[in-house]
């Protein structure tokens, strides 16, 4: 207002020059006039733009936020709510109903969970950094890139197996889509764990569930074989989350063989000349590494395929690890 004051008094003193100078030079006076017009129509138009401006940001609605930090609350019951932008920073919330409730952008940094329920909860782009979870229901509930500490959540997830492994695979998928790939192994190993609970249960006929699911012997048989196959797989390897794994397999899987080598040599070379076995162990080592070996301590052919066979296999296996470990970064 100010600069809207100092142009008006300019103008008032440019129009008294003009009909002092319009007095007395009456042809050139129009020319000026028209100038400052179009000077005063064109300051105009710009107050105009402006206010104009201003009246669309002011009607850009606000963020209504709900804010509930700091704060401790106990014994609700809110099922089936939509929270939007709901800030509970550092709250505790005790005795908590939220089940089947959807959240969209809150904001539950250092808050702490005691007894709450969760079931059948949507977790949209919320924030639960160092958040803590204690006694709480997390069944069916899902997470969508959300900012977590995958230690933190795995502690409250459920207990029944199969359930617990698809809260898991969910888990692994919001990791993914937010970059944390130093949670994904906690995660995919806690996966791991829960399928070979999952399969143990089915044998065994746990409970109904697994009774009515697993009932025939072609399921046992199914369920019993992927069990096999992810015993064996962490055996060797760790399943790909464990690299000591290929060189613990790998020094155990050859000593077995030596030792199935040693039964063949012994008889021909005997014992002193074999050094107490050693010249054989020697001898596959060799063959694993792909280096000269002395034939005279070669054992059973099906050794030496299987030796040559594992080569192979560890190699391949240990560039898998390493391409993972690598992609992740």
């Amino acid at each position: 207002m100010k600069i809207r004051g100092d142009y008006q008094r300019l103008l008032d003193y440019a129009r008294k020059r003009f009909e002092a100078a319009r007095a007395r030079f009456p042809r050139a006076a129009t020319g000026f006039r028209a100038s400052i017009y179009r000077v005063h129509e064109k300051m105009d138009d710009t107050q105009a733009q402006n206010v104009n401006a201003t009246d669309i940001l002011d009607r850009i609605p606000r963020i209504a936020r709900e804010r509930l930090s700091h704060q401790i609350v106990t014994n609700q019951v809110l099922q089936h709510r939509n929270f939007f932008d709901f800030d509970g920073l550092k709250s505790k919330f005790v005795d908590y109903d939220f089940s089947y409730s959807n959240f969209y952008r809150a904001y539950f940094r250092d808050a702490r969970f005691e007894n709450c329920t969760f079931t059948g909860c949507r977790f949209h782009e919320v924030n639960f950094k160092n958040a803590s979870f204690y006694n709480c229901n997390l069944k069916f509930a899902k997470f969508y890139r959300c900012e977590l500490e995958a230690e933190r959540i795995v502690v409250a997830l459920p207990f029944e197996p199969n359930i617990r492994r698809e809260s898991l695979h969910n888990l692994m998928a919001n990791v993914r889509d937010i970059g944390d790939y130093a949670s994904l192994r906690l995660l995919v190993l806690q996966e791991i764990a829960a399928t070979k609970d999952h399969y143990w249960r089915a044998l065994r006929g746990a409970d109904s569930y697994y009774q009515q699911k697993y009932g025939s012997a072609i399921s046992k048989l199914s369920a019993g074989w992927t069990l096999v196959r992810l015993y064996v797989s962490g055996f060797i390897w760790g399943n790909g989350e464990r690299p000591g794994n290929i060189l613990t397999s790998g020094l155990t899987i050859l000593l077995a063989l030596t030792l199935i080598d040693f039964w063949s040599v012994m008889p021909r070379i005997g014992w002193s000349q074999s050094v107490g076995g050693l010249r054989v162990l020697q001898y596959t080592t060799s063959l694993f590494l792909g280096i000269p070996v002395d034939h005279d301590f070669k054992g059973f052919l099906i050794v030496d395929y299987v030796i040559a066979a594992m080569r192979y296999v560890y190699v391949g296996l240990y560039v898998a690890v390493l391409y993972k470990k690598i992609a992740r970064r």
